[in-house]
Parts: structure tokens; C-alpha cells; sequence
């Protein structure tokens, strides 16, 4: 029951206003930065806290007083699906994350830039040839997000349609049935992708991997990295895009300053971060030991849910909460913090910070093409459901 009621609560608690903070989460943010979510009904009294101050969420998110393992079942035993790092504790985690951690070095983000620039150019040029109105979300969002994660990945041309496909509907079908058939093939696809990769190595991720480690890492661990990596890639990369296309349009004056002026404004994709927050919560933490934070007493068993837009806005309260791209750096854990911090966050600003400015330059006009229809928002996380645009 604690469980049910808190997951049906944190919906609620994540919902937006556009781009700003729900009600619900402006109302814990003004009681501090540390409030109760629930307690559970049994003997031990399991307390739900959500932290959305910026200082504590950094503080959970990097104590080693903290387990990132899955609960289930109601207790804090905890559970890690192979391969997805934000499930692990040291030291596996630390293992796991030191052997994918060489794919994502600079030298191989700066030579993957120039087919991430061809891919975003291939994509503004086939929204240009079918011409407005147009849905932003699948054209521009998960056309980038997916072409450059699955070619980041070594992921076949001929198979990303069908594989992103996979992983949309394996997060969006109406049924657990249909939701679970999608999610298999999704993963039937990544072991197989394995195996070709143990036979034949080649210079993407995959092969990177199993080229400095071999067996060290399993074929259950690979396929797991992968499928993570493509679901936050297509994913939330995808939705910030989306998001960001939505921001431009809503703030003509500051894209025309990226266009025009790029060099006058060094720290813009800190501030689009900060302000989108899309990824705005992580999977709670489970308290190891009895603790204070701040005020509150934190005792063993209890969970921690930080939100990330929390902390993100909490740094600049009240008329100060604006979108201001011209921000000098603003601080922010829009990727993280601590051990989990984004493995792909290289991967992820690099295609930010080449597809915004390409869009801002190549469409200086755009604008809704329905100003006056209310656009639709999914559930938590923050994603736009269409975006309709004209220019």
C-alpha cells in the first residue's frame, strides 16, 4: 500500500506547468528542502522522503550511505538488472562502470562530432523538404536522439527504426502484455547485437568494450549497458530536443543572441539544462544506516527520491526562476550527480549543443502552427506527446 500510494503521489508530484514545477512540488519546495512523501504501515514505519534542495539532493546522491538498488516487495533489499549502472552499488558498480567508461572519452566524442553534425543536417534537411506544419517530437526529438545513439552504439542503420519502435512502445502501450512483448524483442535484439560484436569487433561501443575487456565484462552486462544507454539516448534525449525546440519558440529574442552571437553566450547549454530539467527525478535511494539531513532524521530503511527540477529551481527562487540564456554557468544536476552522474552526458551535450543552434540557425521563424490548441504533455516523465510547428 505504502508503495501503490506513493507511486500515484509522485505522479502527481512531477506533473509541470509547461516547463515549470507542478503545484504539488512548488508546495514541498516552499517547506524545505527535505519533506515526508508518506510513511509506511507496518512495524518498521518506513518513511518516503523527497529532497529538492539543491545542497541535500547533492549531499544523497553522492553519500555512500545510499543504495541505488531497485526495492521491491516493500523492503529496502534492493535489486539490480544486469548491466543498467543506476542500479548498482559499489563495487560492482565501480567495475561495471570503469569498463564502458572508455567509449565516452573526448578524444572518440571529438571524432564522433562530425557524424553527429551530418546526422542533425540530414535531419533539418528532410523537415525542410516535407515542409510545415510539422511534429517536431518524432521529425526533430527522436530523429536526432536515435540515429546518433544508435550509430554511437554500432547499432546497424537497417535496424534503428525498428529497434526505436521497440523501445517507444515498450514504455507506451496501454498493456503490461504489450509493454512486456515490446520490451523482450527490445532486449532479444541487444543480446544478438552481443554476440555479432564477440565475433567481429568494431570501433563503437560495443566493440570498444569487448575489445579492452573481453570476458571481464558478461554478454548479460553488455546487452544491459546497451539497452540503458539507448533508452536514456532515445529517450530523454530525445524529449530534451523536443523540449528545446518549444523553448525557442517561446523565447525568439534569446535564440536570434545563439544565432548571431554564439561567442556571447559560452554557458547557454548549462542554462537550457538547468531550466529543462527533463529527466526531473531519479528511482529513490535506500538509507543504509540511521542519519541526519539538515533537520530531519533519516533511519535505516527509508527512501530518498530527489528531485532533480527541484534542486534545479530551488537555485534561483521566486522572479529569479526564469529562463535567462545569457546565465553566467549556472550550477545544476540536470545530469546527476555523485558515482551515477550521466555516463553519457559527453554524448548527450555534444548533440545538444550541435542540433540547437543548427535548428535555431537553419529555422530563425519558427512558431506554433495552433497557438491557440493547448499542447499535450505525458505523464512524468516530462515529455511533449506532439509539438506542431510551422515556420
Amino acid at each position: 500500500m505504502f508503495e501503490e500510494i506513493n507511486v500515484v503521489r509522485g505522479l502527481e508530484i512531477h506533473r509541470r506547468d509547461r516547463f515549470d514545477p507542478g503545484a504539488q512540488l512548488r508546495t514541498l519546495m516552499a517547506e524545505g528542502p527535505l519533506s515526508i512523501l508518506g510513511i509506511e504501515d507496518s512495524p518498521e514505519g518506513r518513511t518516503a522522503w523527497l529532497a529538492t534542495g539543491y545542497d541535500v539532493v547533492r549531499q544523497v546522491l553522492s553519500s555512500d550511505k545510499f543504495s541505488s538498488k531497485l526495492i521491491y516487495g516493500g523492503t529496502a533489499a534492493g535489486f539490480a538488472w544486469p548491466g543498467f549502472l543506476t542500479h548498482y552499488d559499489p563495487p560492482d558498480h565501480t567495475r561495471l562502470r570503469r569498463m564502458v567508461t572508455s567509449a565516452f572519452t573526448i578524444r572518440r566524442m571529438q571524432g564522433f562530432q562530425p557524424q553527429v553534425e551530418q546526422i542533425v543536417t540530414a535531419v533539418l534537411d528532410d523537415i525542410e523538404d516535407i515542409g510545415g506544419p510539422l511534429d517536431f517530437v518524432p521529425h526533430f526529438g527522436w530523429a536526432v536522439a536515435t540515429t546518433t545513439t544508435c550509430d554511437f552504439l554500432g547499432i546497424a542503420r537497417d535496424d534503428q527504426a525498428d529497434l526505436s519502435r521497440s523501445l517507444i512502445a515498450s514504455r507506451s502501450e496501454r498493456t503490461d502484455k504489450k509493454r512486456n512483448a515490446a520490451g523482450n524483442k527490445y532486449m532479444t535484439y541487444m543480446h544478438k547485437a552481443v554476440s555479432r560484436t564477440r565475433q567481429d569487433p568494431g570501433d563503437d561501443l560495443f566493440g570498444v568494450v569487448v575489445q579492452e575487456h573481453g570476458d571481464a565484462i558478461t554478454d548479460a552486462e553488455l546487452a544491459g549497458v546497451a539497452a540503458f544507454i539507448m533508452g536514456a539516448g532515445g529517450d530523454q534525449v530525445a524529449r530534451f530536443l523536443a523540449a528545446g525546440a518549444l523553448l525557442m519558440v517561446d523565447n525568439p529574442e534569446q535564440f536570434a543572441l545563439l544565432r548571431e552571437k554564439p561567442d556571447a553566450v559560452p554557458d547557454w547549454l548549462d542554462e537550457l539544462s538547468r531550466y529543462l530539467t527533463t529527466d526531473e527525478k531519479i528511482h529513490p535511494r535506500i538509507a543504509l544506516e540511521d542519519m541526519r539531513i539538515g533537520d530531519c532524521h533519516i533511519k535505516a530503511g527509508d527512501t530518498v527520491t530527489c528531485s532533480l527540477l527541484g534542486a534545479n529551481r530551488a537555485e534561483f527562487p521566486g522572479p529569479a526562476d526564469q529562463f535567462d540564456i545569457t546565465r553566467e554557468r549556472p550550477a545544476h544536476v540536470a545530469f546527476g550527480h555523485g558515482i551515477h552522474h550521466c555516463l553519457g552526458r559527453p554524448l548527450a551535450e555534444m548533440v545538444f549543443r550541435v542540433a540547437i543552434p543548427a535548428l535555431a540557425r537553419r529555422f530563425p521563424t519558427l512558431r506554433l502552427a495552433e497557438p491557440d490548441r493547448r499542447l499535450k504533455f505525458g505523464p512524468p516523465p516530462f515529455a511533449l506527446e506532439a509539438l506542431l510547428l510551422d515556420w
